[in-house]
C-alpha cells in the first residue's frame, strides 16, 4: 500500500505488525504555553496559526518521553497528531532535537480539517489497512479515548489539563 504523503517515515521501517500509537501534544510535547491561542469561545476566532507555529517552543513532557523511549524495538511507534501539514518541518526538527523515538509521524494532510476524532479514526483505519496491528493508543483528548475504545482499540488516557475547562459531557466507558 502506498502511504499518504502526510505520513513521514523516520528511518524507513515499514508500517505493519505490532504498533503503538502516541498523540504528541499533551502526551510527549507540552503545549500548555500555547493554549492561550485557543482561548476564544468561537471556533473561527481561535488563532490556530499562532497555536501551531509556537510548537517549536514546546518543552518535553518527561514521563511521555521516557515511555515512548522505553517501547521495545519489536513495536512500530507511530505519532499521530492533529497538527497541521504546515508544521511538518518544525515538528520533525522538534522530534529530532528532543530525541523522541518514533518510526512514523502522521500529521493532518493539506486541507484535512474537521474534528480530531473523525480525522484520527480515518488515519487509524488507514494504518490498519497498511498492516498495523494497533495494540495500544495514548491520547490526552477524552473524546479520542472514547473513539479509540469504540473502535475496539486499547486506549490509555493521559491527562494534560488542556480539556479540563471544556464541558463536552464525555464519559469514559
Amino acid at each position: 500500500m502506498a502511504h499518504p504523503n502526510h505520513w513521514t517515515s523516520n528511518g524507513g521501517r515499514p508500517i505493519g505488525g505490532r504498533t503503538i500509537v502516541f498523540d504528541l501534544d499533551g502526551v510527549i510535547a507540552d503545549a500548555s504555553h500555547r493554549q492561550h491561542f485557543l482561548a476564544a469561545e468561537r471556533f473561527s476566532d481561535k488563532d490556530w496559526d499562532g497555536f501551531f507555529n509556537a510548537c517549536v517552543d514546546d518543552p518535553v513532557i518527561e514521563p511521555g518521553h521516557r515511555l515512548v523511549g522505553a517501547i521495545s524495538d519489536d513495536f512500530c511507534v507511530v505519532i499521530l497528531t492533529a497538527r497541521i501539514h504546515e508544521t511538518r518541518e518544525k515538528t520533525v526538527a522538534w522530534l529530532s532535537a528532543n530525541d523522541v523515538r518514533h518510526d512514523w509521524l502522521i500529521l493532518r494532510g493539506h486541507r484535512q480539517g474537521g474534528p480530531s476524532t473523525e480525522w484520527k479514526r480515518e488515519q487509524l483505519e488507514l494504518l490498519q489497512e497498511a498492516g498495523a496491528d494497533i495494540e495500544l493508543a495514548l491520547d490526552d483528548d477524552p473524546r479520542n479515548i472514547v473513539m479509540l475504545r469504540d473502535s475496539g482499540l486499547a486506549a490509555m488516557y493521559v491527562h494534560s489539563g488542556y480539556y479540563d475547562d471544556r464541558d463536552d459531557g464525555v464519559e469514559f466507558r
